[in-house]
């Protein structure tokens, strides 16, 4: 992860930025360095996603600049956006744009741009905002939200939400960022919240979940070889004890892993 600059407060209720653009520079240079003697790794089985950290704390040149490296490498590119109503004026304060208008008009967002969060899009509650933009420029583009729901339901905030994503066109994985990682259970509040921010219940299936960390996330790294099971993909498994208590009634393995069972019936990660 790289950046160009961070926020700070001295009060708890304002934010300012300081800046060394050159430490931006540098940390892209060093982290080019360090993906390239991953992909040298005798195994094969290892690679890097190329990381701005920030949509406030990047400058537009270092945004630029990893969006086209990173196309020229073929890497994944991740960007934390849209995570917070203070970035979001921040981002309009600058620009004039959305986070998510911001990225698109400086050609980061693209199949292999990865959108930490991306809460905050124009057309969420908390924001009152007029435009109804941001969701469909992300599914134009092929961009990813990695949506991380715990870590932000600790603060009260909830993404609006996960069916909303999915019928727009969105490719949505899973991710945690927070401790401890369970990914299962972020299944879990991932389905469960989303049905609370839509108020009601067939907002999302537990189908829609499991493709979202399961397809979605291998979408989302350019590898159609994992998330599935299929002919010339890349055996990656996790074994799931069927008789196991807590997956009964097992009228849907699926649905008892995710809202019942979570990593307590898991006996198994296998891969080659």
């Amino acid at each position: 992860m790289f950046r160009s600059g961070r926020w700070y407060t001295t009060n708890g209720h304002e934010v300012r930025y300081t800046w060394d653009e050159k430490a931006g520079r540098d940390g892209l240079e060093r982290a080019l360095r360090l993906i390239d003697r991953a992909r040298q790794h005798p195994s094969g089985r290892l690679d890097g996603v190329l990381y701005p950290a920030q949509v406030d704390t990047c400058t537009e040149e270092l945004l630029r600049d990893s969006a086209a490296v990173a196309r020229e490498r073929r890497l994944p590119l991740q960007i934390h956006a849209a995570q917070s109503v203070v970035e979001f004026q921040e981002v309009m304060r600058r620009h004039g744009k959305t986070p998510i208008e911001w990225l698109f008009h400086i050609g980061l967002l693209g199949k292999n741009a990865i959108i930490g969060h991306g809460i905050f899009l124009d057309h969420h509650s908390w924001l009152h905002w007029s435009t109804r933009s941001d969701l469909p420029l992300l599914a134009e583009t092929g961009a990813t939200v990695a949506h991380c729901p715990t870590v932000f339901s600790r603060r009260g905030i909830l993404l609006e939400d996960l069916g909303r994503y999915r019928a727009a066109g969105v490719n949505l994985g899973v991710g945690t960022d927070t401790f401890p990682h369970n990914f299962v259970e972020e299944l879990r509040t991932a389905a469960i919240l989303a049905r609370v921010a839509a108020e009601q219940t067939h907002a999302v299936t537990a189908a829609d979940i499991f493709t979202a960390a399961t397809i979605g996330g291998a979408r989302a790294l350019g590898r159609d070889d994992l998330g599935r099971i299929a002919s010339g993909g890349k055996a990656d498994f996790v074994m799931v004890d069927i008789a196991h208590p807590s997956m009964q009634p097992l009228y849907d393995p699926v649905r008892s892993l995710i809202y019942a069972a979570g990593e307590r019936a898991i006996r198994r990660l296998c891969w080659w």
